[in-house]
C-alpha cells in the first residue's frame, strides 16, 4: 500500500464545511469557516492491488473508495452539470475500470482531496461531500416488485425492429376503437409504437391521453415541452447528447408510458432518437453472464433529481435495482439512467466494484448497434414507449436559423393503458393480450 499523509496542527478556530445535502452542494470546493464539527481527512492510503483509496477521518474512522467510484463522481464542470445536478461524465464510454491515480493530495487542514488521473484530469472532493458518499461495509438485500403478466410480450433487437416499428394514424386512433386497440396491443407486445400524422400544434399529447384515460402528472407538470433552454434543470432541455435512459427513476412509482410528439425538428442527421429493449438485453446478459445479471438484479442504485419547475423546488430520491424481478424471478422492469444516478451507494467497496463491472457491461450492450434501433422523428410523429422497458436517447444537435427541435411530452401509467385495453377487448369481443 502507498501512504499519503500530511501533518499539521489544527488551529483553535476550526475550518469546516457547510453541512448540506447533495441537492444543495454547488461545487466540490465550496466551504466556509464554522464552529460546528466537520469530517476532515486525516490521512489517505492508496491500495493499488485492490484499486481503492482508504481514507482515515479526523474521528479515526476509515472509509474505502474504489478509484472507479471516485473518477465516476468527479464534480468538475466537465463531468457534472451544475444547474441540473446531473452527471455529464460518460460512465459507459469513458470509465477505465482499472483506473489508478497518478497523484493524491490533501489540503493542509484536510478539507479537500485532490486526485490527478493518468490523463491529466483533476478531480477535487471536499471532505464533507466525500464523507457523505462513503460506501457501506454491509451488503443490502434487494427489494423486488412485481408489475405485469408477460403473456404476449415479445423481446426485440435491431434485426427484428429496425425499420419495423409499428405505426398507427393519429386521427384513426381518436375516432376508431379498433385502431386504438391495435396501438395499445403493440405497446403491450413490443413496448414501442409510432403514431403518425399528428397535427403540428401543442396539446395533441393530451388528446391521445384522453382517448386512453388520463395522464400522469409529475413535478415537471401535467405535460412538458422538450427544447433547449438556458439554466436547464434537466439534460433533456439542452442540446447535449442524451444517452439511453429511463425517465424519472428517482420516483418510487415512475410513469409507465411516455409519449413524445415532434412539432419541430432540426435538419440533417442530428437529433435522432435511439431505443433499446431492456428486457431483451437482460435476457441475453443472464444467458451470457449470470453473475453480472444477479448483481444488477439484487443491488440497488440511488437516483436523485433536484431543481425547480412548474410546481416549485423539488428534491426527488429513490433507490432501485437496474433489473427488477417479480416474486417468480421474471422480468418486471429495466431501469437505467446514468445522468440522474446519484453518487450515493449503500454497498461495500467490493460490491461497488462488481456493480460497476456489471453496470458498464449492460451499458455497452445497450449501445451495441445489434441491440439498438434509431429513428429520427419528423414533425407530426409521436413516439410512444414503455418507460419500464424501452430505453430512449438522442444524438446531440445544434439550433440554427434553419430549424430547432421542439417536442411535447406527456406520461401515462400502465394501469390506465391496460384498463382501456381490457375494456376495448370486451367491447370489440376479442381476446385481451393482458
Amino acid at each position: 500500500m502507498i501512504m499519503f499523509q500530511f501533518f499539521r496542527q489544527l488551529p483553535k478556530a476550526r475550518v469546516t464545511f457547510r453541512a448540506q445535502r447533495f441537492s444543495q452542494i454547488k461545487t466540490s470546493c465550496e466551504y466556509v469557516a464554522a464552529a460546528t464539527s466537520s469530517f476532515l481527512v486525516h490521512e489517505v492510503i492508496s491500495d493499488k492491488e485492490n484499486r481503492m483509496l482508504n481514507v482515515t477521518w479526523n474521528n479515526k474512522s476509515v472509509s474505502r473508495y474504489p478509484y472507479v467510484f471516485l473518477r465516476d463522481n468527479c464534480r468538475c464542470s466537465a463531468c457534472f452539470h451544475e444547474s441540473s445536478y446531473q452527471r455529464r461524465f460518460d460512465t459507459v464510454g469513458n470509465l477505465d475500470l482499472k483506473i489508478f491515480p497518478d497523484k493524491l493530495e490533501v489540503t493542509p487542514h484536510g478539507g479537500e482531496l485532490v486526485i490527478t488521473w493518468p490523463d491529466g484530469h483533476v478531480s477535487k472532493f471536499d471532505s464533507e461531500w466525500l464523507h457523505s458518499r462513503r460506501l457501506s461495509e454491509e451488503e443490502e438485500s434487494a427489494k423486488k416488485t412485481s408489475f405485469l403478466n408477460k403473456k404476449g410480450v415479445e423481446f426485440w433487437d435491431a434485426k427484428k425492429l429496425q425499420g419495423n416499428i409499428p405505426r398507427s394514424d393519429f386521427g384513426e386512433i381518436l375516432e376508431d376503437d379498433r385502431a386504438l386497440f391495435n396501438w395499445l396491443s403493440s405497446m403491450h407486445k413490443l413496448g414501442i409504437a409510432l403514431v403518425c400524422n399528428t397535427p403540428l400544434k401543442v396539446g395533441q399529447v393530451d388528446k391521445l391521453c384522453q382517448r386512453v384515460g388520463h395522464a400522469k402528472p409529475t413535478h415537471y407538470g401535467h405535460s412538458f415541452q422538450v427544447k433547449a433552454k438556458y439554466g436547464a434543470n434537466n439534460l433533456a432541455y439542452t442540446t447535449d447528447w442524451l444517452p439511453l435512459h429511463t425517465d424519472l427513476p428517482f420516483l418510487d412509482y415512475p410513469p409507465g408510458v411516455q409519449v413524445l410528439h415532434c412539432i419541430e425538428q432540426v435538419p440533417g442527421s442530428s437529433g435522432s432518437n435511439q431505443f433499446v429493449d431492456g428486457f431483451y438485453i437482460s435476457k441475453v446478459l443472464k444467458e451470457q453472464d449470470p453473475k453480472k445479471f444477479d448483481v444488477l438484479s439484487s443491488t440497488r442504485l440511488h437516483f436523485s433529481d433536484v431543481g425547480d419547475d412548474c410546481f416549485g423546488e423539488f428534491d426527488m430520491q429513490f433507490a432501485r435495482t437496474t433489473i427488477e424481478l417479480d416474486e417468480h424471478g421474471q422480468l418486471s422492469r429495466f431501469i437505467h439512467n446514468n445522468h440522474v444516478r446519484d453518487s450515493l451507494m449503500t454497498v461495500s467497496p467490493e460490491r461497488a466494484i462488481e456493480l460497476y463491472d456489471a453496470y458498464v457491461t449492460i451499458g455497452k450492450m445497450m449501445r451495441d448497434p445489434a441491440n439498438q434501433i434509431e429513428y429520427k422523428m419528423v414533425p407530426g410523429d409521436m413516439v410512444t414507449f414503455n418507460n419500464y422497458r424501452v430505453m430512449h436517447g438522442r444524438t446531440g444537435f445544434t439550433v440554427t436559423e434553419e430549424g430547432s427541435r421542439f417536442l411535447c411530452g406527456i406520461y401515462m401509467d400502465w394501469d390506465i393503458m391496460y384498463s382501456r385495453l381490457r375494456a376495448l377487448a370486451k367491447k370489440l369481443n376479442v381476446q385481451s393480450p393482458c
